[in-house]
């Protein structure tokens, strides 16, 4: 039986593209397309006489009508004139001032039509009906600030939600980038509110790839602790286990890394690093310049790419023209294991431009970018105070993370057992999680307000400072602990239960409950004997590097207590164990077998 869901509503609002997420009627969020077909919108406005281009359509204007196309202002939002960087301003310049950012664009519009001439009391009126004069269209200037461009594209966006669900969405969160200062955020939530948006949340980028692969940030506990709710056991398996997750979210002008705690719904940050100039963009350059020096090699007409201030008009329409062409082309590469062709007509001096290039080439031009994209990866770890062998997933995010030679390197960096995750379309998951948080949010009990739940979530957490374990009798590594239970960095307090199998016919069950350390084990293999074969080879004399294999350990530190329980059920095969850790730093401790509760040894801490 299908459930009414609520109409709600993810908008991923990037620098360059926006998506859009509904959710169906079995709860499923999807993201969906405009009225042009497209589900990446491109974050663009163009006026051209009198008419109005939004989306996809205003981006080929930035060839001919690049003064009239306004692109790339969703990071101008709540700064003022003199705290932009001007020289990372394309398409429409913005206005000397130093208020609000603003642009001037030339438009046409319809003079207002003279008004009847008055007749005095006494006179003649002519006899018959005046044909009106014709009236034509008047060139003039129009002033538009960011937020009024923030506030049209945001309300596109809106309607074509309205459009596809048939009804006006009731609810909506927005995803903002996490370095976003609180006055951004404030004018991205008053832009959307005066585009009739009913914004029930702005969520971080990275949360909302947690929440869209189902790891990130839920209500339940939210809505224990504002009704005063103890804590309860776990009810049946858990949806997720407790990880330690990089977040890589590249986009089309930017680089995103975040090392992320996540358990039972709620995340905690780790470290967070961001790298500008690195992303979509950078895939465009090494493409155009590629099919520049094909253009040149074929026609001996000269193009140099990316021009500089001093260029040609000819230079600067046709590098417009040709980034146009390899947006195309990306996403076929991406797409594709196959060739991907580049065509423009007339790119330089009447000449045309046709090209192919295909995927192992491309990844051979794009080496240096999944390089860095995993360099600042690594570095952000290390900021954590983490090693790479200590992550358990890779999420990616961003649609510049489809190209699967960037998957293959960062698979490569990391170990075999840490999987570089995309089960998810990495173009859509944003939108996607910000749906899914709208209807979170939308489906809250009568008794607690979105304000309160939104309150709560963004205060400041306390964290488990080291992971708590169990040690059983008779372990060969006595500075080892057998399995952890809470690990640390989780969000306090925190509450878990394991289940505990035990033989058949034990009597007794005991163990020792310790906090620990998190370290890294570091193995060095031996080199293999070199053969006849490897004596004669040429590179034989060179010096090999020994191969490290590094495994995640646990070492305890400090016992906290020693747990025995006598075993009425001879048949029993598992017993429970539950830690639950208070904000006071508390522990409390419970062991006992299934349905019977009545016999259990405890102890605190």
């Amino acid at each position: 039986m299908l459930v009414s869901r609520p109409a709600v509503l993810g908008i991923n609002f990037g620098q360059s593209y926006a998506s859009i997420a509904v959710i169906g009627k079995e709860g499923h969020a999807s993201c969906i397309a405009n009225e042009d077909g497209e589900r990446q919108i491109a974050c663009a406005i163009s006026y051209n006489g009198e008419e109005v281009y939004i989306g996809n359509g205003a981006k080929p204007q930035l060839v001919k009508n690049g003064n009239n196309t306004i692109i790339g202002f969703r990071n101008l939002l709540g700064h003022t004139y003199d705290e932009v960087d001007h020289t990372a301003v394309f398409g429409a310049p913005l206005i000397p001032s130093s208020k609000t950012p603003a642009y001037t664009v030339d438009v046409l519009v319809m003079p207002p039509a003279p008004s009847a001439p008055s007749t005095r009391a006494g006179s003649t009126a002519p006899s018959g009906a005046a044909t009106p004069a014709p009236r034509e269209p008047e060139a003039t200037k129009k002033t538009i600030s960011v937020p009024e461009v923030t506030t049209l594209f945001l309300s596109t966006l809106f309607q074509s939600a309205s459009d596809f669900l048939g009804v006006s969405p009731t609810g909506t969160v927005i995803s903002c980038p996490a370095w976003f200062s609180a006055d951004q955020r404030e004018a991205l939530k008053s832009a959307a509110a005066d585009a009739g948006i009913p914004v029930l949340q702005i969520l971080e980028e990275t949360a909302a790839v947690l929440v869209g692969y189902r790891v990130g940030l839920t209500e339940e506990r939210q809505e224990r602790a504002l009704l005063g709710q103890p804590e309860e056991g776990h009810k049946g398996e858990r949806e997720d286990r407790d990880k330690t997750v990089v977040v890589v979210d590249l986009g089309e002008t930017s680089l995103n890394v975040a090392v992320c705690k996540t358990g039972e719904g709620e995340y905690v940050k780790l470290a967070q690093g961001r790298e500008l100039n690195l992303g979509g963009k950078s895939f465009d350059d090494l493409l155009c310049q590629h099919f520049a020096k094909e253009f040149t090699k074929k026609t001996k007409v000269a193009l140099t790419i990316p021009c500089t201030e001093s260029s040609s008009q000819a230079d600067k329409r046709a590098e417009a023209k040709l980034r146009l062409a390899v947006e195309h082309t990306k996403r076929s590469l991406s797409a594709s294991s196959g060739a991907a062709t580049c065509a423009v007509e007339s790119l330089k001096d009447g000449m045309d431009l046709s090209g192919s290039i295909n995927r192992m080439r491309f990844d051979g031009l794009a080496a240096p970018v999944y390089r860095k994209v995993a360099d600042k990866a690594k570095a952000v770890i290390a900021e954590a105070g983490l090693d790479i062998c200590q992550i358990d997933e890779v999420l990616l995010a961003g649609a510049s993370t489809l190209f699967p030679g960037l998957s293959a390197h960062l698979s490569l960096v990391f170990p075999p057992t840490t999987p570089v995750t995309s089960a998810l379309d990495p173009s859509e998951v944003i939108a996607i999680g910000c749906a899914l948080q709208a209807l979170h949010l939308s489906e809250l009990p009568a008794e607690l307000k979105v304000e309160d739940v939104l309150k709560l979530a963004e205060s400041p957490v306390d964290t488990t400072a080291a992971p708590i374990g169990i040690v059983v009798p008779g372990q060969s590594n006595d500075d080892l602990l057998s399995a952890v239970v809470v690990p640390s960095g989780l969000a306090l307090p925190v509450r878990r239960r394991v289940e505990i199998p035990v033989a058949q016919g034990t009597e007794k069950v005991a163990f020792e409950v310790w906090e620990g350390k998190d370290d890294v084990k570091v193995d060095v293999l031996e080199k293999a004997e070199k053969t006849a074969d490897d004596e004669e080879d040429e590179y034989s004399d060179e010096e090999d590097e020994p191969e490290e294999v590094r495994t995640p350990i646990t070492k305890k530190t400090t016992l906290l207590a020693g747990l025995e329980l006598a075993l009425t059920d001879k048949a029993a095969k598992s017993v429970l164990f539950e830690v639950i850790v208070q904000k006071d730093g508390k522990v409390d401790l419970r062991l006992w077998q299934s349905g019977k509760e009545s016999e259990v040894a405890v102890a605190s801490i």
